[in-house]
């Protein structure tokens, strides 16, 4: 026989039922790939993150005459921040504190391409810093296509006298503790920025018992519910007051004074603290 038609009153019910149910279908699909686009940018962060503490320094070095100590307190899994003790022989070390301009993924890639280009050439001219940044910022150039750049403090450090050798690529001052307190400024450009670029390198005197306090701008610019940046003459006052303790004294108060400083606030950048004390 046939079939009966059906008003179009007794049909939208089961349309509206049907439109429901694809809609539905369409919700869950769209929620279960946003969660496997979540767990996979999850897992690509925790494994750049693994790869970048590979790069980071195992220990401490341990000297007669110098306590070093350091940490790197990132902001995400990943970090553009990085800092390193590069053995050159001779009785002497290479103290490094770098920052690259960006966060995620793409700054841990930069950070570990830096890192590894500044460890080689520092390796290969040990007594010119800023030789070693000159041609670290050539290949960082002629290897990536990136917007990004990097700022580096890099220092000679002779264990034996003292002698401080040191080229700054645009990182913010280094500071050096003793009866007054010393500011050595940036020597040149940020790498990754123009090719032919060339950096000048200072000497200092590094007497006993005074403090090199390395540091990234997360430190400075730490803030807290007020929007009150934590400041340099804050964490220096503090570095001062801990003087005749150890390095990690030292590195260990600023960092604390931080936290409470921030408190609940979000930390937005990562924070590098190096400290290198002369003891005798």
């Amino acid at each position: 026989r046939m079939p009966t038609k059906r008003t179009p009153n007794q049909v939208l019910p089961t349309l509206q039922e049907l439109a429901s149910q694809i809609a539905s279908a369409l919700y869950r699909a769209q929620i279960y790939q946003e969660n496997l686009i979540r767990q996979k940018m999850a897992q690509e962060l925790a494994f750049a993150g693994r790869i970048q503490q590979s790069f980071l320094p195992n220990e401490i070095p341990q000297h007669q005459n110098w306590d070093f100590a350091a940490t790197l307190i990132p902001a995400r899994q990943t970090s553009g921040d990085f800092y390193d003790f590069v053995p050159l022989g001779n009785g002497r070390i290479g103290l490094v504190v770098a920052d690259v301009a960006d966060k995620g993924t793409g700054a841990a890639l930069y950070m570990a391409l830096s890192r590894t280009l500044i460890r080689t050439y520092a390796m290969q001219f040990p007594d010119e810093p800023a030789k070693a940044l000159q041609l670290a910022n050539e290949r960082i150039l002629s290897d990536t296509e990136s917007d990004q750049f990097v700022t580096v403090f890099y220092g000679v450090l002779d264990l034996v006298n003292g002698r401080f050798t040191y080229a700054n690529a645009g990182h913010n001052p280094i500071y050096l503790l003793g009866k007054e307190t010393t500011s050595l400024p940036k020597t040149g450009i940020p790498l990754g920025i123009f090719e032919g670029m060339a950096w000048q390198q200072e000497t200092i005197q590094i007497g006993v018992g005074e403090s090199l306090i390395l540091y990234s701008d997360g430190v400075s610019e730490a803030q807290n519910g007020k929007q009150e940046e934590f400041g340099e003459e804050r964490m220096l006052a503090i570095a001062q007051q801990s003087a005749n303790g150890s390095a990690t004294a030292q590195k260990t108060a600023i960092t604390q004074a931080i936290s409470a400083f921030v408190g609940d606030a979000p930390q937005f950048d990562d924070i590098t603290l190096m400290v290198a004390t002369r003891l005798k």
